[in-house]
């Protein structure tokens, strides 16, 4: 078999990945370029194909090329062809990407021999979320292609888009006897391990929302108060990340916490040493004073969610002192006063109670997995619930991993899960059914769930897809 790969995202190391695996297999692997390759210990440089034939006498993985600086170019083309006849496999990097983990290719790109069998168009899930401008190879290129600004942040979207229209579609039309595929690489997490299953399987991206796969929320208390306990120990039930940050220690005791409770015990001037993007903070210290200071300097982090406990009259003496020093309408606003919802909480597990419905209230779609579903790096069926019609056990972007061994996650329990689970095992592609709850004298409730399945492969570099 021999394969060009294109592209970005980490050709070499799936080259060299791929030519240890077949080369455990016992045949015989040539590496080769059309363009450049980092050069490996034990190249062969140069055209003489008695050297190469050599090589092969003792190895079961060669390299080689000419030499082109420290690393390696082209072979001449008969010694490229003597060359690939003397191995069982031919893996040739085609494209070149510097490192980066997408690419934008112009006209004379990827240079693919002709008589390669499969084309693999690489890609770095690595891209994502970070601006395309610092993780793209020509991204002008690309910001035109994609109809966006070079400093937008990428997302799957924009990287299916480059792979489809810059490489796969391109590609197909010019090789129509190749088999073209794309194989997404740096997919470490949950999300990029499914959107690479996605891309890997030519399917929508936009299927799967990524606050889906958002970690379970982090929530800094700030005051270990009574409320502060309270409000610790149920957000730990809800498997989220808790800190709790108080100036007194007797307070600020990890004994008083449940197991997993991060404790700071610290003056509030040095808060912001915890303050992290997207987090939760709740400001229930035990005075004024300390609640504004705190508050202030949340102000001016990237809090999902800011609220703090008070009466009217101290929330009004706040809102006062806020705009008198000049900090926007617009950021006052941004500060839940009172917090938590109305629901006439009066113990600190009630008033717990109403901040973490609130909070919940306002997290938007979002799966409900725990922490051992989405560090889980095993093999197996994602299934996800993408619509919900009824009254079914459990929502929109819950999920499950169906895998060697048992089930990981939940997408609800009972007949749905139980025919999810079976139909996950028989899927070799990306597949989309429904799954009725029918209501009986038993059971009133009654509803439809659409259940999207994706395999997702281990950290193997490449699967040959049939």
């Amino acid at each position: 078999m021999i394969r060009a790969f294109a592209g970005s995202g980490g050709k070499t190391g799936t080259i060299l990945a791929l030519a240890d695996a077949l080369a455990a297999k016992g045949r015989h692997v040539l590496i080769c370029t059309t363009t450049h390759i980092e050069r490996m210990d034990g190249a062969v440089v140069g055209n003489d194909i008695a050297a190469i034939e050599a090589a092969f006498a003792q190895n079961c993985v060669v390299m080689a090329g000419q030499a082109a600086g420290e690393k390696l170019g082209p072979l001449s083309r008969d010694t490229y062809e003597r060359a690939c006849a003397l191995a069982d496999d031919v893996l040739i990097e085609a494209d070149g990407s510097r490192k980066l983990p997408i690419k934008c290719p112009v006209a004379h790109e990827p240079v693919i021999p002709g008589n390669a069998e499969e084309i693999v168009v690489c890609v770095g899930m690595s891209a994502l979320g970070r601006p395309l401008g610092d993780v793209c190879h020509r991204p002008e290129l690309a910001a035109a292609l994609l109809g966006v600004d070079v400093n937008e942040r990428v997302t799957a979207e924009h990287i299916q888009r480059l792979v489809t229209r810059g490489y796969v579609d391109p590609l197909r039309k010019q090789y129509p006897d190749k088999c073209v595929r794309g194989l997404a690489r740096q997919c470490d997490g949950l999300y990029k391990r499914a959107i690479g299953a996605m891309l890997e399987h030519e399917a929508d991206v936009t299927r799967l929302n990524p606050d889906w796969f958002a970690p379970q929320p982090e929530l800094l208390i700030c005051g270990a108060g009574h409320v502060g306990r309270a409000l610790a120990a149920m957000a730990v039930q809800l498997d989220w990340r808790v800190t709790v940050w108080d100036d007194r220690p007797e307070f600020a005791d990890a004994a008083r916490f449940p197991t997993g409770v991060r404790v700071i015990c610290d003056a509030f001037e040095h808060l912001p040493r915890a303050f992290s993007p997207g987090m939760r903070c709740v400001v229930a210290t035990r005075g004024h004073a300390q609640d504004e200071n705190c508050v202030r300097m949340a102000l001016g982090a990237d809090f999902a969610y800011l609220g703090m406990m008070g009466s009217r009259r101290k929330i009004a003496a706040l809102r006062e002192s806020l705009a008198a020093s000049g900090v926007a309408q617009s950021e006052i606003d941004r500060i839940h006063m009172p917090i938590g919802l109305a629901i006439g909480a009066q113990t600190p597990a009630e008033i717990a109670v109403s901040i973490l419905a609130q909070i919940i209230g306002e997290m938007g779609a979002r799966s409900t997995a725990g922490p051992e579903l989405m560090d889980c790096e095993r093999p197996g069926v994602l299934c996800v619930i993408t619509q919900k019609e009824g009254s079914t056990p459990r929502g929109v972007g819950s999920m499950m991993l169906v895998a060697d061994g048992g089930i990981v996650g939940s997408i609800g329990g009972g007949g749905i899960e139980y025919a999810a689970a079976n139909d996950a095992r028989t899927v070799t592609g990306v597949v989309e059914r429904d799954y009725v709850l029918d209501a009986s004298a038993d059971m009133a409730c009654g509803g439809r769930n659409r259940v999207l399945m994706a395999p997702l492969r281990e950290g193997m570099p490449y699967v040959r897809r049939t």
